[in-house]
């Protein structure tokens, strides 16, 4: 299954994709629907989540390379942040599309990356909930908050 994200100017290309497509399939069933981001308030709460985060893994001893030789040896080393934390678990819990482009928390994408719907954004921020429970790491969660409405709305 393929998933596109499609805006004007890729618009062309999609349908080039699907010409694509239909050369190796008879029909294809697509469906389309809205991309919302959703508010601040969730990607503002996965930052606070990535600082707590970082403290946790760093007092328990994760570092970073201060440089990496040509040989691809580790130089140094620095705390782990929530820089880093964020790089890895967004990339860890939203992944790439199929051109290994990453999927980011931005609300516009200019260095390459995909834009993350709210319901993948969504999706990261309950894998990294349940990866924090497995490490006793106690993370901040509003009762009133757009991700606490969205885990509601799920288990009803």
């Amino acid at each position: 299954m393929a998933e596109f994200q499609i805006e004007t100017k890729s618009l062309e290309w999609f349908v080039g994709q699907l010409k694509d497509m239909l050369e190796h399939q008879k029909t294809l069933n697509i469906e389309v629907k809205s991309h919302s981001v959703g508010k601040w308030g969730m990607a503002r709460l996965w930052w606070s989540w990535m600082t707590v985060t970082a403290k946790h893994l760093s007092d328990t001893g994760v570092t970073m390379p201060l440089h990496i030789m040509r040989d691809g040896k580790n130089y140094g080393t620095r705390p782990f942040n929530a820089n880093d934390a964020h790089e890895l678990f967004t990339y860890q819990w939203m992944g790439a599309d199929q051109n290994g482009s990453r999927y980011s928390w931005a609300k516009s994408s200019n260095d390459g990356s995909i834009v993350a719907d709210k319901s993948r954004r969504f999706l990261a921020m309950c894998r990294h909930e349940d990866f924090c429970v497995k490490l006793a790491i106690n993370l901040p969660k509003p009762k009133d908050s757009e991700f606490q409405d969205l885990f509601n709305k799920q288990h009803e």
